[in-house]
């Protein structure tokens, strides 16, 4: 039995330009009635972003060339949001690696049940040691966790 392709432009996404015949610092944007913003740049190769705070403002990057040479080219300001920001996301994707334990599981929503787990865990511990300013280590802040949720508390 033979699959039908999937037609992404008959469930509401924009038709972009095709890959072929875009060039490096090419742009091709579509906006729906929602506010939703759906990017195609092209970098080395075709790159995605989907967002609902950035309109079609473009800037420029700077891209290095396999020879080593620095240019400038045209993109997207969200791709300069995105690496911009992208250590506080590698951060916490460290922070979550560091002491994560990864249960298997026949059942798929086990894993990710843990894995939000884990993930709450990293925000909670960010958010303390910004609070309170204080040195304390990701298992040590865990250990403390796990201590107070399994003392006994007086009504």
């Amino acid at each position: 039995m033979q699959s039908a392709p999937l037609v992404l432009i008959d469930l509401g996404y924009p038709n972009l330009l095709m890959i072929k015949k875009m060039k490096q610092g090419d742009l091709d944007y579509q906006i729906s009635d929602q506010g939703i913003s759906f990017f195609k740049w092209k970098d080395n190769r075709s790159v995605h972003f989907i967002s609902n705070y950035h309109g079609n403002n473009t800037c420029k990057v700077q891209r290095r060339l396999k020879d080593g040479t620095k240019i400038n080219v045209t993109a997207p300001i969200v791709v300069k949001d995105y690496n911009g920001h992208i250590g506080g996301i590698d951060k916490a994707d460290m922070l979550r690696a560091i002491y994560d334990r990864d249960r298997k599981s026949k059942k798929w929503w086990h894993r990710l049940f843990f894995a939000m787990l884990e993930m709450a865990y990293v925000n909670s511990y960010i958010a303390y040691v910004e609070v309170h300013r204080e040195k304390m280590s990701s298992l040590e802040y865990k250990r403390c966790i796990t201590k107070g949720l399994l003392t006994k508390s007086k009504p």
